[in-house]
């Protein structure tokens, strides 16, 4: 709904708060969240660089960042008060990367109370850092908390070596201080890692999943048995193409699932059919590990249980490759 603001030399931002306007965010520019239309704005670098020029050219703006000096129309894109963020007394955060979706979000008790899921984050290291600090410090601002408790932060095996800088295994999980990573946190909970191309969002999000059931999350292919968890990694691009629809064939037919689970967007897979789209696991899983001693143990086992499938030399494999050429 359209309002009219009136003030001299004031930010938008607290005038608009003294109104009753809860941002949806931190207020710092950090995300892009918190648009007006207000096309008598002329439009900022900060606009111009979380907007893109179709809205700009619509009259959004941000609101963070403007000044009011008399009279403006404004039309806010969030809500009043009554539907602001719930104030945390603690909080712990989770920031979970992979090249199906960047998952980040407050929690509390083993529940989650805020979250985000955004695109597939660049794996250069600063790029990572940036956008794991910059969604928990937005969280954590809007709910009114100083500082996360605990932090876990994971990511496929290619992201998690280049965000960490670790490259060896540890099968265990780690919590490490937050001051390594420069994260909002007082500690770093770094979930298991098996090494070679799993990653610690593998477990995240096949925990709690059964027995029979096959799971394409991105570039994996998963499949859990009662003794082991066979993967296989696969990087999606044109060139590969055959190479992963090989690997798919090759998981049906070598283990005949009961149960085929999709996550997230997957063109080849969606043409293929025969498997259900469900949402990830990893944010209820990443709540759950940071209160629970039981979900990190739980986590070890099926991360001990990982066995990637050697392909290049499997017969069945190479027969079905061929005929997808």
């Amino acid at each position: 709904m359209k309002q009219e603001f009136n003030a001299v030399n004031t930010s938008l931002r607290e005038i608009m708060e003294r109104e009753g306007f809860r941002f949806p965010c931190g207020g710092k520019g950090l995300c892009g969240r918190c648009k007006v239309i207000a096309p008598s704005f002329a439009p900022t670098e900060r606009d111009r660089r979380f907007l893109s020029a179709e809205e700009i050219a619509s009259g959004i703006r941000l609101a963070c960042d403007k000044t009011l000096n008399g009279s403006a129309v404004i039309e806010p894109m969030f809500e009043r008060e009554d539907n602001r963020a719930e104030r945390l007394p603690y909080a712990d955060a989770y920031a979970v990367f992979t090249d199906y979706g960047t998952f980040a979000g407050l929690a509390a008790d083993g529940e989650i109370k805020d979250s985000v899921t955004l695109p597939p984050t660049e794996r250069e290291h600063y790029a990572l850092l940036g956008a794991a600090q910059r969604e928990i410090v937005e969280l954590i601002e809007r709910h009114s908390v100083a500082k996360a408790s605990v932090m876990l932060l994971a990511a496929d095996a290619r992201r998690f070596h280049t965000l960490t800088g670790i490259q060896e295994a540890i099968p265990e999980g780690d919590s490490v201080e937050a001051t390594l990573f420069n994260m909002p946190a007082e500690e770093v909970y770094l979930p298991p890692v098996k090494g070679g191309f799993t990653g610690g969002d593998l477990p995240l999000e096949l925990l709690g999943r059964g027995a029979g059931e096959m799971v394409v999350c991105g570039s994996n292919l998963a499949y859990i048995s009662e003794a082991s968890v066979h993967t296989a990694y696969i990087a999606l691009t044109a060139e590969s193409e055959l190479v992963y629809k090989a690997a798919v064939e090759y998981f049906l037919r070598r283990f005949t699932p009961a149960k085929r689970t999709l996550i997230g967007e997957n063109r080849i897979i969606s043409e293929r059919g025969g498997f259900r789209p469900e949402p990830s696991k990893i944010p209820e899983n990443a709540a759950q590990a940071l209160n629970s001693n039981r979900t990190k143990a739980a986590l070890r086992r099926l991360t001990a249980k990982i066995e990637t499938e050697d392909l290049i030399n499997d017969d069945l494999f190479q027969e079905i490759l061929s005929l997808q050429k």
